[in-house]
């Protein structure tokens, strides 16, 4: 996995970074108003060689990759660039590809600047009038009649641009009064226009998650000005909340849409479908942000004074003359779930993107090798076990996996270990959840036993981590406690000295596991005079200790977890973990650890159960896959589970090469238990009545059932590990520079 941009990729970024600041900047924005053109500007561009980024260097071109374009029409998407730049970067890759007069003339003219060229995107023969993007101020557009691409020359008489929402260079080209030549004939013609239209979605994605990224920000720098009842208005989370929510949309369409890039240059399966989705998810997360951001400003952000309007404005400038959006749903349903005798799908080539969204060869070698371990030996018996929970934990199948060496396999060597990377053992988690065998005792025991190798005594390693590499010890998360919840700094347990040994008085509540574990990760007030976050240390306390008592509670999704109680537990000083009243920076570390990633299994899992019910179920004497309603609230379901994909790998990539970012594992949480919610509820209404009924308890169901378990799972998602409003306040936060917003 590569996820950095290259040197070149991010000076060119930097470059028309700095361009645009300056030359596209809010008073160059107005003035260009109400056409919505910067002439400057546009020669500009073209001297910087823009407009051919995306040709031959043999025509004039940079023979640029998609990402590169899509790089800057990002940067463009910041600063509200006026004039039709996306367009005018395709239509010279269409040009490029056409060997004919007309194209050879035009295409050196769009490239200087001297000429316009923009592009209709849809069929003149099925409508020969239409909006056209930059149409106002274009020598020409390009376009499809029927089987031909076409060349429409300016009309004298097509001068003027419609008042309109954007104050962008839009008009009506009606193709039966304009001068026309032909590009190309038949269908070779027809995919090469296909293939660049799918460019042009991508481009405008980007430049919708680059304009949907700058609104946020200026709502977060102006909520961080404007006061109220004594306080910034930041600090309330009723403002940082959906702030944060739509950076966490915003930057999951972002990385949608370099994931589409990717996967069109290694030719994904689902490619095709990643493009429509990254254009859709870009829609929604930039119409979403801006009309936060405007309301962050309260009435000001009415005033045509404030800057956030223009951006309130041009979110649906972007977009729209493609169409309605949400067509695009039925394009992913069709993508993903194709039709009998469907025509295949003109792609683009985008060139070698330098980044990498696999796992890599050792990876997948790793869990080529896990694969083949669980085929010999989960028999019909541990089958059975199986659950998604804790009560899936087998100790004897435990030390199975210890033995074949997938237990703790990214844990240094002199620990048991065998210093394999986060790639592999992401890798090793998806098959275990593949084979529908649990990884909670796994990771669960993962976070406090690198918080031990960490902080912990090189005694108390030497205790503990054998026991745990070998199978015969698990860890369990003593955190949260009645009165504090997701506050888990509020820990009000206390851990008294007595000699060399501590005395611990007090309860925990979801000490999920504490029933089969050996030991607690153990959260304790050691100074109650201290400030909240100062007075804490933190203990790896055995079970088996006297004064613990561990009682069950039972919860709506399958699983247990408990309450447990400690009274005058005496532990002796050894089985501490980091410093006495540092026990916040030991907890932080594992939290940080755990924060990570969402729940794309579950989700992916969710659609699977909707779509098995969709391909058996018959509606109307027809499956109900092929109902266009059914296929795209499944498309929607697919596209949200997706992007939490890719959220969870951006937070791999951060953490496995050491990326100092905290917002960008809440980002994951907040979005794919958001989305999890959403979802979840959603396909339960699509799948009823069937849904209603409940399988197997465990997780092992499939259709309408795998639909309605995750639905009584997916609330939970939004709660483990910190409920998803402290997420949300770090990244409002730590993204947007927002004051804080909790405690």
């Amino acid at each position: 996995m590569q996820l950095d941009l290259s040197d070149e990729q991010e000076l060119l970024r930097r470059t028309f970074a700095d361009l645009f600041a300056v030359e596209s900047s809010p008073e160059r924005v107005r003035a260009a108003e109400p056409l919505g053109f910067d002439a400057a500007l546009w020669k500009q561009l073209a001297e910087a060689g823009l407009f051919g980024i995306r040709v031959p260097a043999a025509l004039g071109g940079e023979n640029a990759g998609l990402l590169e374009a899509s790089l800057v029409a990002d940067e463009g998407g910041r600063r509200l660039v006026s004039g039709p730049m996306l367009e005018a970067i395709v239509a010279a890759r269409l040009l490029a590809a056409f060997d004919c007069e007309a194209a050879r003339s035009l295409l050196p003219l769009l490239l200087d600047g001297s000429g316009i060229v923009t592009i209709a995107f849809r069929d003149f023969e099925v409508e020969p009038c239409q909006l056209v993007p930059g149409g106002a101020i274009a020598d020409a557009v390009i376009g499809i009649t029927g089987r031909s691409v076409v060349l429409l020359r300016r009309d004298v008489r097509l001068m003027d641009s419609p008042r309109n929402l954007g104050s962008s260079p839009i008009a009506h080209w009606d193709s039966r009064e304009c001068p026309r030549e032909d590009l190309g004939r038949g269908l070779d013609s027809i995919r090469i226009f296909q293939a660049v239209l799918e460019e042009w979605k991508v481009l405008a994605a980007a430049a919708l998650a680059g304009l949907g990224r700058e609104a946020l920000e200026i709502a977060g720098r102006y909520s961080c000005e404007r006061e109220q009842f004594g306080r910034p208005i930041g600090s309330f989370q009723g403002v940082a909340h959906p702030l944060a929510e739509s950076v966490s949309e915003v930057e999951g369409a972002r990385w949608l849409t370099r994931k589409a890039i990717w996967s069109l240059s290694v030719a994904a399966p689902n490619a095709a479908a990643l493009v429509s989705m990254s254009l859709l998810a870009a829609s929604d997360a930039a119409t979403r942000a801006v009309a936060r951001a405007l309301h962050t400003h309260g009435g000001y952000g009415l005033s045509l004074d404030y800057d956030i309007q223009l951006y309130h404005r041009r979110a649906k400038a972007i977009a729209l003359p493609f169409g309605d959006p949400q067509i695009l749903l039925g394009e992913i349903a069709d993508r993903t779930w194709p039709r009998r005798k469907a025509a295949p799908i003109a792609l683009p080539d985008v060139g070698a993107p330098d980044i990498d969204f696999g796992l890599g060869a050792d990876a997948e070698a790793f869990a080529e090798m896990a694969t083949d371990f669980f085929e010999e030996n989960l028999d019909d018996e541990l089958r059975a076990h199986a659950h998604f929970a804790w009560e899936g934990h087998h100790p004897g199948f435990q030390r199975k996996l210890a033995d074949a060496g997938l237990l703790f396999p990214s844990w240094p060597r002199e620990y048991g270990g065998q210093g394999r990377s986060r790639y592999e053992l992401y890798a090793l988690y998806r098959v275990m959840r593949e084979f529908g065998w649990t990884t909670f005792a796994i990771s669960t025991t993962y976070y406090p036993a690198m918080s031990l190798l960490e902080f912990g005594s090189e005694a108390l390693k030497q205790e503990v981590l054998p026991r745990v590499t070998r199978g015969d010890a698990i860890i369990c998360l003593g955190y949260s406690e009645p009165g504090s919840g997701s506050d888990v700094a509020a820990a009000q347990t206390r851990a008294v000295r007595d000699g060399k040994d501590w005395l611990i008085n007090g309860q925990k509540m979801f000490t999920s596991g504490a029933e089969r574990a050996q030991y607690v990760f153990l959260l304790t007030r050691t100074d109650p005079q201290a400030r909240k976050h100062d007075g804490l240390t933190m203990f790896l306390v055995p079970l088996d200790l006297p004064g613990i008592e561990i009682q069950a509670v039972h919860t709506l999704s399958d699983e247990r977890t408990n309450l447990t109680y400690y009274n005058d537990v005496r532990v002796p000083d050894r089985y501490r973990v980091g410093e006495v009243n540092g026990g916040w920076t030991v907890v932080a570390y594992a939290l940080e650890l755990e924060h990570g990633g969402g729940y794309p299994h579950e989700q992916a899992d969710l659609l699977q159960g909707a779509v098995e019910w969709a391909q058996a179920k018959l509606l109307g004497g027809v499956p109900a896959i092929e109902l266009p309603r059914v296929r795209e609230r499944l498309a929607r379901a697919a596209m949200h589970a997706e992007i939490a994909e890719v959220l969870g790998a951006r937070a791999l990539f951060a953490t496995a090469e050491g990326r100092k970012d905290s917002a960008i594992g809440p980002m994951a949480r907040i979005y794919s238990a958001d989305r999890f919610i959403e979802d979840s509820a959603d396909l339960m209404d699509l799948c009823a009545p069937d849904s209603l009924l409940q399988g197997r308890p465990g997780g092992q169901q499939r259709g309408a059932a795998a639909v309605e378990f995750r639905y009584r799972l997916s609330t939970a998602c939004a709660i483990y590990g910190g409920t998803t409003e402290i997420m949300k306040s770090i990244v409002a936060q730590t993204a947007l520079g927002m004051p804080r917003s909790r405690s």
